[in-house]
């Protein structure tokens, strides 16, 4: 049977156990008593071997396999959970990442895990066994001393050793169910491994299987009859438990019985009984079932390649859906005025729910830095507890796979340079144990994402040392900056305060590629920090990059878009007064001196004589200015007219306008016409050289 149409449900389940898995892991260090999270543990790896044979990826299976025994020894108490072991853990990870990897290229699974491998086998073979005197080993991986050989359960088929007879006995002491399922499939089962572990992954779902007859690896591998058996730990009635056997297709027969002692099986209920009470307790059975019943949420699993399509002619609509209002006004017909005011309605509910259909958690890029947090403390001989909140705000896919190597690098930059060693923080009267938060929260058309330390703080007086030394700024600049300003100079190409070069930070190389990356999904990042007490990095990121709100506005005969994310404010030109400070061009708005771009000079539009007054020019000249801000910066656009606010479709620029500075993309008009965007963050950072300091605004 052709099992490459299954590939694609394969890969993304495969990702989420191993997902589960490290997540888990990372709480097993902390929590090694929790038999709960050790049996969660075992389910995934389990169900990762099970559809990783089934799709035949050997090598695959036979690493998980092992795994799956180390964590099977776990749960017996075979084997204590240590730093070191769950290091192994991990390192058998990242082996089955890169194999997941490898398929999903259309590779094969071959890797070298030989070192791996023996790894986890001396694992679980314990202090003092070499495979001679120990015992023998079982089909699962387990070795069985020989002072605890099998022992019949009583009823002739199954066989329990003493570690699985101590299972099931703490299991009744706990008043939980243990049941013996016999499942029998149907005589032209065509694929009877694979409904085997199929069922077996339905009771693990439900439940904690202590015993299979046969041994799993027998099971996977196809060698029975029709007939299998398993012993299940669970709190669910045998109705449920044959619900989930029968939900798995081409099955006979499901025979369930309950064991009452591990030391005979066929300790059943004495009585059963009679017809009324047994009728009366299957309508109570029913009635129980009902009440409990739950809406779950019906999801589909859609191929990204189709939503991405599906905005693609969504945003032709929005084009089209402009040039038609266009049309509408231009003809004053009250029908197609009523018409065309009921498709914007309409398609604004689409464009919202397209725009969702893209939306996913940040939450899968938060899930690799715990893990990445732990190694680092290692290398680092630092203490630190990582804090997530927010992992549930929803970013937009195109961001979602950008925004992960810039938190990365500030992490390892918070936890290199900001959280002191664990006996410097004790002498200055903190916690051994240093904090990192991580946090995401939408804040109108924005989410904005935090990552804190509660470290040293920055030392203003070094960044300024480095900077001068540097040549990036003169002493004499350097005196006038205030503490945002100096701050930002960690985020200049080539900056670094580091004292000596590690693997982690010390080359000068991150932050500058930071603020680079988040400027490219139209975000802006701002650095706080007080010394003594840590540091605090934000991110604003917009929700989306396709469809955006913009203002329209004009100068000469062309017209550009503002994101209306930008504009913090406009106003008529004749309502302020232009002035000159070293021969450029500002305004007094609300107490602030912001510089002025005048749009024609600044992109040289061609048309009639500028606009742009000189100094002290005629306040009652037309036009207006845009007020954009970046952080607490702000400057101010002036061009002729403002045309309103609509919604655009962002298109890319061609590759003979990338590397044109002040556009962020393109647009098309309602008439067909292409608008450029203006990149206002580029345009402030531009002007941030020309703002004035103190003692220019005094002079004003």
């Amino acid at each position: 049977m052709d099992m490459s149409q299954y590939l694609g449900v394969f890969i993304d389940e495969a990702r989420e156990h191993l997902q589960n898995l490290n997540d888990k892991m990372l709480e097993l260090e902390n929590s090694s008593d929790d038999p709960e999270l050790i049996n969660s543990i075992f389910r995934s790896a389990h169900t990762l071997k099970g559809s990783s044979g089934q799709m035949g990826f050997n090598n695959m299976m036979e690493l998980t396999h092992s795994m799956e025994n180390v964590f099977d020894a776990m749960r017996h108490g075979k084997v204590n959970v240590s730093s070191e072991i769950v290091d192994i853990l991990f390192e058998t990870l990242d082996h089955l990442e890169v194999m997941i990897d490898q398929i999903e290229k259309g590779e094969s699974d071959a890797q070298d895990v030989t070192a791996t491998l023996k790894k986890l086998q001396f694992i679980t073979a314990g202090p003092g066994t070499n495979g001679k005197d120990s015992g023998q080993e079982t089909g699962d991986g387990r070795t069985v001393k020989k002072a605890d050989q099998p022992v019949p359960s009583g009823n002739g088929s199954l066989v329990m050793n003493d570690y699985e007879k101590a299972a099931v006995d703490q299991a009744l002491a706990r008043q939980m169910k243990v049941f013996e399922t016999a499942v029998t499939l149907r005589s032209d089962c065509l694929l009877k491994a694979a409904r085997a572990v199929m069922v077996s992954n339905a009771l693990e779902s439900i439940g904690n299987i202590v015993k299979s007859v046969p041994e799993a690896a027998e099971i996977e591998k196809g060698k029975f009859d029709r007939t299998f058996r398993f012993v299940i730990v669970t709190n669910k009635s045998e109705e449920e438990i044959r619900s989930a056997v029968l939900s798995v297709s081409e099955i006979e027969h499901a025979e369930i019985q309950p064991i009452m002692s591990s030391d005979n099986g066929n300790n059943r209920q004495e009585e059963k009984p009679s017809g009324k009470e047994n009728k009366q307790q299957k309508q109570k059975g029913r009635r129980g079932t009902e009440g409990s019943k739950r809406t779950v949420a019906k999801t589909i699993r859609v191929n990204l390649d189709r939503l991405d399509h599906l905005l693609n002619l969504f945003e032709e609509m929005i084009i089209n859906r402009s040039r038609l209002e266009k049309v509408s006004q231009s003809l004053e017909n009250p029908e197609l005025k009523e018409t065309v005011d009921t498709l914007k309605k309409v398609s604004d509910q689409l464009q919202e729910t397209i725009l969702n259909l893209r939306m996913e958690p940040v939450e899968q890029v938060f899930n690799r830095f715990p893990r990445m947090v732990r190694s680092l403390s290692k290398e680092l001989d630092k203490k630190v507890r990582l804090e997530i909140s927010g992992a549930d705000t929803e970013l937009d896919r195109t961001v979602i796979d950008e925004i992960g190597d810039p938190l990365m690098h500030m992490i390892r930059n918070s936890m290199d340079h900001g959280i002191e060693h664990p006996d410097v923080r004790e002498k200055i009267g903190k916690s051994s144990e240093g904090t990192l938060a991580l946090r995401a929260y939408h804040s109108g058309n924005h989410v904005f994402i935090e990552i804190e330390d509660d470290g040293a703080g920055i030392n203003r007086e070094k960044v300024l040392s480095k900077a001068v030394e540097k040549g990036i700024v003169t002493k004499e600049a350097a005196n006038s900056m205030s503490d945002k300003d100096v701050y930002h100079l960690l985020f200049e190409s080539g900056f670094s305060t580091a004292d000596r070069i590690s693997d982690i930070s010390g080359r000068g190389v991150g932050l500058d590629v930071v603020e680079s990356k988040i400027h490219s999904l139209s975000g802006t990042i701002e650095l706080n920090s007080v010394p003594g007490q840590g540091t605090k990095f934000t991110i604003k990121l917009p929700l989306t990059l396709s469809i955006i709100n913009a203002m329209l506005i004009q100068s000469g005969e062309e017209v550009y878009a503002v994101p209306i994310t930008s504009i913090a404010e406009t106003v008529l030109r004749r309502q302020v007064k232009i002035q000159s400070i070293h021969q450029h061009q500002v305004i007094t708005f609300r107490d602030k001196v912001v510089p002025l771009i005048g749009l024609r000079d600044y992109l040289n539009i061609p048309g009639s004589e500028s606009s742009d007054p000189p100094a002290g020019g005629n306040e009652s000249e037309a036009g207006s200015i845009v007020l954009v801000r970046q952080g607490d910066r702000m400057i101010g656009i002036l061009t002729d007219r403002l045309l309103g606010y609509q919604d655009i479709v962002i298109k890319p620029l061609s590759r003979f306008l990338k590397n044109v500075k002040g556009f962020s993309g393109a647009t098309i008009l309602g008439d067909g016409k292409v608008a450029l965007i203006l990149d206002c963050q580029a345009m402030i950072e531009k002007q941030k050289k020309t703002v004035p300091n103190e003692k220019q605004k005094e002079e004003l």
